[in-house]
């Protein structure tokens, strides 16, 4: 790095955490919150649908628009999102559509700017950070759905909404006070180089649709999949992801503090080992507590390995705004893998087939571990 950050790094990482938190709420909360907006306007399946597509699409873009200065780009993008929330609060039926767009908007690029930032500003301990930071992540996402419980109680989802502005306004304050920008470092790696560099984007980007495809295939199916092969019913089928969710989160705490210690591709090698073996154990174990143990096994896994991506790519890249590539194609994944299960699933009459998308997956991310590591450049995250 060329210079110091210009504030206390403890002060900045602080600050990261709970807006980081913030944006986990407001991406998965919508679901939530689903019933009572579509209670107000009558709203078919298709419908729902629509504004949960155009709101995953504007999330896609608000990535692509974090090319620089990280720190004004969360704060622009939380004063964004408090607007935007308010928009949702007091929108009219039609005007709902694009409302829901530009809050994916608002919500992708200040999530985005999180990660970008610390890539730019904590290249050297970049792996531990941003697998903790994610941890965070995690909380918020689990709490969103309780939150949300809780306010429509004796609200709905316009009060709901007012709530998660007044708290984007305190989070764009929190970022215009006690975060700044350092100047991008000029690196001279072989990755200068536009074709290596492109080889680099590409690389890191496959893995990283890759990984969050198998992520969300696993949050998205696992209910499913217990409920027609346990035989349970819907509250057990339900709880029984709770396996993945609760090592899900431990590993991330957990890895966080190894990343202090050890070398960010080895714990890369070995989750992806263990991830391969419980993806399979999953499929075809023949016993419930047998599936119930991959699926906690498989969080442990899964977990580290998206932030691992990134700090990987951070410690090789030209440019850090390069990454938002990386987040892009990250979303991407994480839409067409489920719908590829799905799709496996209904022409072959098995949800057994279509689970193999997880093993699969894990096993083409572990063919791109030479490729990940032998990318030139620094080495200082990965």
């Amino acid at each position: 790095m060329s210079s110091a950050v210009p504030i206390s790094s403890t002060r900045a990482i602080a600050i990261l955490h709970p807006v980081f938190v913030l944006t986990a709420i407001l991406h998965v909360v919508g679901g939530a919150l689903l019933p009572s907006l579509s209670a107000r306007y009558h709203l078919s399946d298709s419908e729902s649908g629509l504004l949960f597509l155009l709101y995953f699409a504007g999330t896609s873009v608000g990535a692509l628009l974090c090319r620089r200065n990280y720190a004004r780009t969360m704060t622009i993008g939380f004063v964004a999102m408090a607007a935007t929330c308010l928009a949702v609060s007091a929108s009219p039926r039609v005007l709902l559509n694009p409302m829901f767009f530009l809050l994916g908007v608002s919500v992708g690029a200040p999530m985005s700017a999180v990660t970008l930032f610390v890539g730019a500003n904590f290249a050297d301990r970049c792996a531990s950070i941003l697998t903790f930071l994610n941890f965070s992540w995690s909380v918020g996402a689990l709490a969103a759905p309780l939150i949300a419980a809780r306010i429509l109680v004796h609200h709905d989802y316009r009060t709901a909404y007012v709530v998660f502005a007044v708290a984007a306004v305190c989070a764009a304050l929190a970022c215009a006070l006690a975060l700044k920008d350092q100047p991008a470092p000029v690196l001279t790696s072989p990755v200068d180089n536009n074709v290596a560099a492109l080889r680099l984007v590409l690389v890191f980007a496959f893995a990283a649709f890759l990984q969050v495809g198998i992520e969300n295939t696993v949050a998205s199916w696992l209910p499913t999949y217990a409920l027609r092969t346990e035989n349970s019913g819907l509250v057990l089928a339900a709880a029984s992801s709770s396996f993945y969710w609760v090592g899900f989160l431990l590993s991330r705490g957990v890895c966080s503090l190894l990343l202090l210690r050890t070398e960010p591709m080895r714990i890369y090698k070995a989750v992806i080992a263990s991830g391969t073996v419980a993806a399979f154990l999953l499929v075809f174990a023949p016993s419930v507590a047998l599936r119930n143990a991959a699926m906690f096994i498989l969080g442990v896994s899964l977990a580290p390995t998206y932030p691992l991506v990134l700090s990987g790519f951070f410690a090789r890249a030209r440019h850090s705004a390069d990454s938002r590539w990386i987040l892009f194609t990250a979303g991407f994944g994480g839409s067409v893998l489920p719908w590829l299960a799905g799709f496996i699933s209904a022409h072959t009459a098995s949800i057994r087939s279509g689970m193999m998308i997880i093993p699969g997956g894990i096993l083409l991310m572990a063919l791109l571990i030479p490729a990940l590591r032998t990318q030139p450049g620094p080495s200082a995250c990965a």
